[in-house]
């Protein structure tokens, strides 16, 4: 079986400003300021993001992951968090925030955000990837 197919799926990715769990509702979020883009300057420019994400997982488990912001045309990361998803039954589905903190841009343009996971054995698996821009509102 493949690196791959031991670790969870990344169904729904969302950058966003902020996630908030509902207080009376159970899987619930409200998700703030959700972005395909930035707009920013001077740079660097910085700004704090949250990663909402809804993973799948045919096993029960404990899983560990990272989200990895990478400036795509110098190919450096700028932000990395690492991430535990933990499963209590097979085929659960599971809605998990990863919070990234202040994330530094250091000039505008693509960027790509990125979900690996940590299989037992082997090397990290790349789940899910989306662009992400930063546009200058100086020019």
């Amino acid at each position: 079986m493949s690196a791959a197919a031991r670790t969870p799926r990344v169904r729904v990715l969302v950058v966003c400003d902020e996630a908030v769990a509902s207080d009376i509702e159970s899987g619930v979020f409200n998700l703030e300021g959700v972005r395909q883009h930035l707009i920013g300057g001077p740079f660097p420019w910085r700004a704090p993001l949250t990663l909402f994400l809804v993973l799948s997982s045919a096993r029960k488990g404990s899983y560990t992951g990272n989200v990895v912001v990478v400036d795509d045309e110098s190919d450096h990361t700028i932000r990395y968090a690492h991430f535990q998803a933990t499963f209590q039954d097979d085929n659960e589905v599971l809605p998990l925030c990863v919070d990234l903190g202040e994330c530094e841009f250091p000039q505008a343009g693509s960027y790509s955000v990125q979900v690996w996971f940590s299989p037992p054995t082997g090397r990290d698996v790349l789940k899910a990837e989306q662009p992400f821009y930063v546009f200058d509102n100086q020019e």
